[in-house]
Order: structure tokens, then sequence, then C-alpha cells
């Protein structure tokens, strides 16, 4: 760690429990930092601060090795042409992966209307407290058509879809229905409010278009998936509605 350096500095006070913060300079036993606070285009710092060396494998603090109490480093700021080209869809790709750096990830997607992340074959889901145009008729046939051409191992240099609670459905419908026949669990896991029953809703939905012929109109949801009523009679949606009624016995 060099000064110049960006990373984050946790804090035990405040809303925000990592700050971003830059290297001012390095002594043997700690580092002094200073917090960077945006503000447009401008930046101003707060008081520096000294932040003690906890461990350092390497033979002197110069190393890499160097590990200092309530530091981490930050990864560097993605531009909007490398936003665009889906650079931060997946965690995984991330230099460096620990706790500031999966909370800030999150929350730069969250904030641009992205609720869902990947972390490997992983999907972490924000709850956004509001209905969001990400299930309409059109995005599960997009997410429909890229797991078929997907099943069909064709499209390999196709760009794929950004990360979606249907791309975990539709793999697990089309591994389910391989020739294999492979069985499939599905977890959804979260604290109370986090969205498990919407989700698990939407799975659902998923799912039960996916099994309805594509030629048959009456199969699949009329409306917009994730609504909490579903006005058809289909007998594969009855079936999808007794397992979600029994979602709170399950929980």
């Amino acid at each position: 760690m060099e000064a110049g350096t960006r990373v984050w500095s946790y804090e035990s006070s405040g809303e925000d429990p990592w700050i971003l913060s830059e290297i001012i300079s390095r002594s043997d036993n700690s580092i002094k930092l200073k917090h960077i606070i945006a503000g447009g285009e401008e930046e101003s710092s707060k008081s520096s601060f000294d932040r003690p060396l906890l461990t350092n494998d390497a033979a002197n603090s110069s190393s890499e090795g160097a590990k200092y109490e309530g530091v981490e480093l930050a990864n560097a700021q993605l531009s909007e042409a490398d936003i665009a080209e889906g650079m931060d869809n997946d965690m995984i790709s991330l230099p460096h992966l620990h706790e500031p750096a999966i909370l800030h990830a999150v929350s730069e997607r969250y904030f641009r209307g992205e609720i869902y992340t990947w972390t490997g074959p992983v999907l972490i889901a924000v709850n956004p407290f509001q209905r969001l145009p990400l299930y309409t008729r059109e995005i599960l046939e997009s997410y429909r058509q890229e797991g078929f051409i997907r099943s069909q191992n064709l499209g390999d240099n196709a760009k794929p879809l950004g990360p979606h609670v249907y791309s975990i459905a539709d793999r697990s419908y089309r591994q389910m229905m391989a020739e294999e026949r492979k069985s499939q669990s599905i977890l959804i896991s979260g604290e109370s409010g986090a969205g498990k029953t919407e989700t698990t809703k939407i799975v659902m939905l998923y799912l039960t278009t996916l099994g309805t012929p594509e030629g048959d109109s009456s199969g699949g949801p009329n409306v917009e998936v994730g609504v909490e009523e579903v006005h058809d009679s289909n007998e594969k949606l009855s079936i999808m509605e007794r397992v979600l009624q029994s979602n709170p016995i399950l929980e």
C-alpha cells in the first residue's frame, strides 16, 4: 500500500461502516489516511488519521502482504463504458472481494435500479421495496430464449443477459429436463423482509411458463410476473398456486 492508494477504512460509528479513503503516507508501523467525500466532480477530505500495522508476512513493511487495522484495498472505479458492458455483473471478477467491496458493488448497482448481482453461481438480490419493470412478459421471454440457446450449446459468443432470478430458475429447469434428468433445488435465503416469498413466486411463475407449450396462449401468466394475483384457471397455475399457498407452513 503506497501513498495515493485508495482503500476502505472501517468506522464503528455513522451510517456507513466502510468509508472510501486515501493513503497519505506510510511508516514502519502504521499508515496515515484521509476520508474521501464525493461531491460532484470535486472531492474534499476530513482530517487525517492513523491505522496501525497488524501483520506482515514478508521481510519488511514495504511488502504487499502488509495488513492494517480496519483497512481494505478498494477496487478501481468502473467507467460508464465498463458498466454498460456489464463488467460489474459478477463480483467474482473484482480484483478485491471482501466486505466493503461487496457492499459497495451491490449498493452501486441498486442505485442504478439493478437489484440482482452474481457472485459466481450465487445470485444476490436486494429488495427494492417498490415495483420495478423487471418481470414483464418481454423480459421473461428473453431469458427463456437465452436459456434455450444455451441448452443447445449455441450462441457462445453472444453477450449474456444481466443477472436475474429468471436465470436461476431457467438453469434449474433445463438441467431437470435434460437427458440426465437431474433433480434440482433452489435455495432462497435471507432475513425477514428480504423478499424470499416474492422471489419464490417469481421462480414458480417462470417455471410454470417454461413448462407450458409455447403455442398454448393460456399457459402462462397474462399479467406482469410477480404480482400478487394470477388471473388464470390453467391447471399448471393451479398447482403453482397450491405450492405458493403452502409457503407459510414451510416458513
